[in-house]
């Protein structure tokens, strides 16, 4: 094989590999954005309602944007009221006292502002979006059993 040839051949080979390694690159920044579309487009002003939440699930029913209007107020005012670990802090100081009583009650009043949010949101649809609401939560069931 002469050197013309064997720089042709390490020529088109090196060639063959960038492509490969630029389209192998390609390839994973679309699956690491569809990923993050996926995620940016289950946020909401108020907080993260992803498919997995009841709430987030309420974004699948096409709602108006008077009912959107509705249940982002219903979270974002029910959101308000939580009291932040935040306050914990001062310009020179932590009260850790105040931390963990924040985060305890945090924890214990979760299930029951869950459970207002969804009473509110749910009392926005309409009986055709309930029913839609059903069979998404059947199906979303049914998926988490065939991972078990």
């Amino acid at each position: 094989m002469t050197t013309r040839n064997k720089m042709i051949t390490g020529l088109a080979l090196s060639t063959l590999l960038a492509t490969g390694l630029f389209a192998g690159n390609e390839q994973m920044k679309k699956d690491r954005d569809s990923s993050c579309m996926m995620k940016k487009g289950s946020m909401q002003k108020g907080g993260k309602h992803d498919e997995r939440s009841v709430v987030g699930m309420f974004k699948r029913l096409n709602l108006t944007p008077e009912q959107d209007a509705q249940i982002e107020k219903i979270v974002l005012e029910n959101r308000a009221n939580m009291e932040s670990f935040d306050d914990a802090f001062t310009k020179d100081g932590f009260d850790k006292a105040k931390y963990i009583k924040i985060m305890n009650e945090k924890r214990d009043n979760m299930l029951k502002s869950n459970a207002e949010i969804l009473e509110k949101s749910y009392a926005v649809l309409t009986a055709k979006q309930k029913e839609q609401l059903k069979v998404l939560m059947d199906l979303r069931k049914e998926k988490m059993n065939k991972k078990l």
